[in-house]
């Protein structure tokens, strides 16, 4: 069974290249470019792998990370994709007025800074896609 891939992403050239890719890898892949359609996906749908951006229409990823980590689809792994650039080490409490994107971005598997080789998209999707 092909594992499955929402990306959430409001570049829709990233994400159509994505998926392709993802595709060719051998994923079912599907993608969505706001926020609040991507968390009624996942509510819906479940997946086994989210490719989540930050700044997002509609809804931001970091609430996104908050509802789905407390959610019936906690199962699915999430990378964050953002042209922020950060780490989860730097997030995670260093700078108080990042307390609640902080704290969102522990529940995040992996994160992965724009632009980014795609080598590194598959590599963290493999890592935590097994």
């Amino acid at each position: 069974m092909k594992k499955t891939v929402l990306i959430i992403d409001d570049d829709e050239e990233m994400c159509e290249e994505l998926s392709e890719i993802l595709g060719d890898e051998g994923y079912a892949v599907s993608y969505v470019h706001d926020g609040l359609e991507g968390k009624n996906r996942i509510e819906r749908n479940g997946y086994d792998i989210i490719l989540l951006d930050i700044k997002l229409p509609g809804l931001t990823g970091y609430d996104i990370l908050k509802k789905t980590a407390a959610g019936p689809n906690k199962k699915s792994r999430i990378i964050v994709l953002t042209g922020r650039p950060m780490t989860k080490e730097v997030e995670r409490g260093k700078n108080p007025n990042l307390d609640y994107e902080g704290s969102a971005l522990k529940l995040a598997d992996g994160v992965i800074n724009k632009p980014f080789d795609i080598k590194k998209v598959l590599e963290t999707i493999k890592q935590y896609g097994n």
